[in-house]
């Protein structure tokens, strides 16, 4: 029989790391306790391998404002679900399957939203929609040596990026010149790669060895770089507000570090304004033009994606923007960070950004009890 406390419940749900304090994103989820407390909903953290399903309790941790620490207790299970799993190989994605099946099926729990498949599904998602077809970079899977020959013989340039990667890890652009192949990105731990082949055999063992038997996407090489020919993209973050409708909280541009072809902020990238950095680009016209079309699409994806995946909370949408001034859709995640506010002291969007998934709980828990 479950317990009830009197307050409901928010749990947030982890990936649980082997450290003192058992996940990331301390601070933010601090933030998440504190908005949570305001609307009268308990917030604490909890990783779905520590649930008890007999008891249907789980441990977990609530941080203590009054102690200034986190503190485990047991607790029952949460009446609403924020999802912020992350995955390090496919038997961790194995066991969290697991558990998120049994939760869903409890008709008592409600998750904010449901997290989003690897980078081909979402792709294959967003295909289904034909106004979204001319954002979207030409991509395939990456099945052989020969497929990746072929490409090159034809397109002369190619980005390889892992299905279910993040941060730029393990992203590789591969630029052909008759018989010479060079490589260049990041491999699995984020470090630099730089690699120069003469055959396309000692090009493709070497590839083969880095990849591993992770699934990999290959994709058409966009031109994705400022005048200084710093790598850049645009971050886009969606939510749900208190009434549950989708609204844009903000965007910023993500620039690389000298010499590196991705821009994430994990790989030492910096975040700019994005019409401070659109406009000095591409002066004032183009970047308000740039501006419209990412809002549009900003607002647009959302719901193409919940039509046929179900149930989201939120997306981080990266858009690249070519030497041409064309807009590309880059990749959407359902588990997006918020660093990028933060680094530009933009406390507007910060704060929305932490608030609006403690205001799209509390639609749902009203929801749920009409």
């Amino acid at each position: 029989m479950r317990l009830r406390t009197q307050r409901p419940l928010l749990g947030i749900m982890v990936t649980e790391l082997n450290r003192d304090l058992p996940f990331a994103s301390a601070i933010f989820y601090q933030h998440l306790t504190r908005h949570g407390a305001s609307k009268g909903i308990d917030v604490f953290v909890f990783s779905p391998n520590r649930i008890d399903w007999m008891q249907e309790m789980v441990r977990g941790y609530m941080y203590d404002r009054t102690q200034q620490a986190w503190i485990t207790k047991l607790f029952p299970l949460p009446s609403l679900i924020y999802d912020r799993c992350f995955f390090s190989n496919k038997q961790s994605y194995l066991t969290y399957q697991y558990h998120v099946r049994k939760l869903r099926d409890i008709p008592s729990i409600r998750f904010l939203g449901y997290g989003l498949g690897g980078k081909w599904e979402v792709g294959l998602l967003l295909q289904r929609d034909p106004a979204l077809l001319a954002y979207l970079p030409e991509t395939s899977r990456l099945r052989s040596g020969n497929q990746l020959e072929q490409w090159l013989q034809s397109h002369s340039d190619a980005f390889l990026k892992p299905q279910g990667g993040s941060q730029g890890k393990g992203a590789i652009h591969i630029h052909k010149e008759d018989s010479h192949f060079q490589l260049q990105g990041r491999d699995g731990r984020n470090q630099p790669i730089l690699e120069e082949f003469q055959t396309w055999s000692a090009c493709w063992r070497w590839l083969k060895q880095a990849i591993g038997s992770r699934p990999y996407l290959l994709q058409s090489y966009l031109q994705l770089h400022a005048m200084n020919g710093m790598s850049y993209d645009v971050r886009s973050l969606v939510q749900k507000n208190g009434r549950g409708n989708w609204e844009h909280t903000g965007m910023a541009v993500r620039v690389g570090k000298p010499g590196s072809i991705t821009s994430n902020l994990h790989g030492g990238g910096t975040a700019e304004d994005a019409r401070e950095f659109l406009t000095r680009e591409f002066g004032e016209n183009k970047s308000d033009q740039l501006i419209d079309t990412i809002t549009m699409l900003s607002t647009h994806i959302p719901t193409v994606l919940e039509s046929y995946h179900g149930r989201l909370a939120e997306l981080g949408i990266d858009f690249g923007i070519d030497n041409s001034g064309r807009v590309w859709i880059i990749e959407v995640n359902s588990k997006p960070g918020r660093t990028i506010f933060a680094r530009l002291h933009n406390e507007r969007a910060r704060s929305k950004s932490i608030a609006n998934p403690i205001h799209y709980a509390g639609f749902l828990l009203n929801k749920q009890l009409s």
